[in-house]
């Protein structure tokens, strides 16, 4: 009697509960029941969960009402309503941690803790966390709704990650800069050469108040970011894994074209720390005629009223189509959190088709197969359009990241590559073979 009872108890653990209430057995057997209904069958206990970059807690519900709704404003307070509705038996507590090094700092203290949020997120450290290992794999149902460039994996190719919302990089112009500087503003820039030469034009052109624009290197993430899409053309990248790849002749030869390209931004503009006079020129001031940036840089030129065109990036001569997913919000569940199944819930909710539709008001890209392929959704809009065929004929992948002190190699890469290369004469190959050097003691 108490061997047959043992393999009852057994039997059970190994049931499986699907996000619909679907439960398998090893029988394959199934018994279907809803999400609520079977909270409820629980009785009134809460189910706790708590989530960063989830949705709007009341007091950011509070400050985006006072100072009016914009679009992520909306997708948030959507994400929690929909929570509410479809899940009344959760109590989510829905985390206001910042973001970037900020959030990750808070939640690697929570892992580490063993008391993470339910649902963490991020950026550029996330596919950290997925090599580290700290984050459960997704259910097959979120990666078979979703596009590929989307998904971060772990060290085995398992999905651990999902963005609700991201871009690739594309080439913004003002067409006025362009025609005051005698170009036709509807001519397509296809190669760098063309690029080199517009941006020279309107920059001699404007004689120290009008200029062309080129890359940005800001000597952090953003930087980074802006420059691998021009790696990835040439075939290269900064490296990964076990390897730095600084001293490749494909990447000294896309950092010769930074250089050339930065001569182009008003003095100190494209490698300052902070981004933010440079999109003040681009946007407002309207003096400079190209910025790389992501698909939402669109509804920033319409509420600023430029007269602007979108294009993808330029190819190098034989180059080949490259780019850098930015923007990103992955969203993931830590191994170590409390009710996974009900955290992957929080998740679905941001997944919402209905939920991810608001983003397209800021000319945002989004996961979902149904909307990306769709392109009814969003035929208005020239930007959209561009990045979502991309999305389609392409998968993109965001930074690159290492084995060993990650933080301190991209810190390098930032400060003694890009920064120098844009603000200093010294030969390109002495800058990269310096800090080749010094990342490799850093990955032994």
């Amino acid at each position: 009697m108490v061997l047959v009872l043992f393999l009852s108890l057994v039997a059970c653990s190994t049931d499986s509960v699907d996000k619909d209430g679907t439960t398998t057995t090893d029988e394959g057997t199934t018994t279907t029941e809803s999400s609520t209904e079977t909270a409820n069958d629980k009785g009134s206990e809460k189910i706790k969960l708590s989530g960063t970059q989830l949705g709007y807690n009341d007091d950011q519900i509070a400050a985006a009402e006072a100072k009016g709704l914009a679009p992520f404003d909306e997708y948030y307070i959507a994400v929690r309503r929909t929570i509410e509705k479809e899940y009344p038996n959760y109590e989510v507590e829905y985390l206001d941690w910042g973001w970037a090094e900020t959030l990750d700092q808070k939640q690697r203290a929570a892992i580490t803790a063993g008391d993470p949020p339910s649902v963490v997120a991020g950026e550029t450290f996330m596919p950290t966390y997925a090599n580290n290992g700290i984050l459960e794999p997704l259910p097959q149902d979120i990666v078979d709704m979703v596009n590929p460039s989307f998904l971060i994996k772990d060290k085995n190719g398992v999905p651990v990650a999902v963005a609700h919302k991201a871009s690739i990089f594309m080439l913004f112009y003002n067409k006025k800069l362009l025609a005051e500087a005698g170009l036709d503003p509807n001519a397509e820039i296809k190669t760098w050469e063309d690029w080199r030469n517009a941006a020279k034009i309107v920059t001699e052109k404007g004689k120290g108040k009008v200029w062309g624009g080129g890359i940005p290197t800001f000597p952090h993430f953003g930087g980074a970011l802006r420059v691998t899409p021009f790696l990835r053309q040439k075939g290269t990248d900064f490296g990964g894994g076990s390897k730095i790849n600084l001293t490749d002749p494909r990447v000294i030869e896309t950092l010769q074209f930074i250089r050339e390209m930065n001569a182009y931004f008003p003095p100190g503009l494209g490698n300052s720390a902070d981004e933010g006079p440079l999109w003040e020129a681009f946007e407002k001031t309207q003096n400079i005629a190209f910025a790389v940036n992501g698909s939402w840089q669109a509804a920033a030129c319409e509420r600023n009223n430029m007269d602007w065109g979108v294009a993808p990036l330029p190819l190098p001569e034989g180059g080949q189509i490259g780019n850098c997913l930015v923007g990103a919000v992955y969203v993931g569940v830590p191994k170590n959190a409390k009710n996974k199944d009900a955290a992957f819930n929080l998740i679905r909710a941001q997944l919402k088709k209905e939920n991810l539709l608001i983003w397209l008001k800021e000319s945002v890209c989004v996961p979902l197969k149904s909307i990306i392929e769709d392109e009814s959704l969003y035929a208005d809009n020239p930007t959209l359009l561009v990045a979502m065929r991309a999305l389609r004929e392409g998968t993109y992948s965001g930074l690159t990241t290492f084995d060993k002190n990650d933080a301190q190699i991209w810190e390098i890469i930032n400060t003694k590559v890009l920064a120098r290369v844009t603000m200093t004469n010294d030969p390109i190959e002495q800058i990269c073979a310096e800090a080749q050097k010094e990342i490799e003691n850093l990955l032994k």
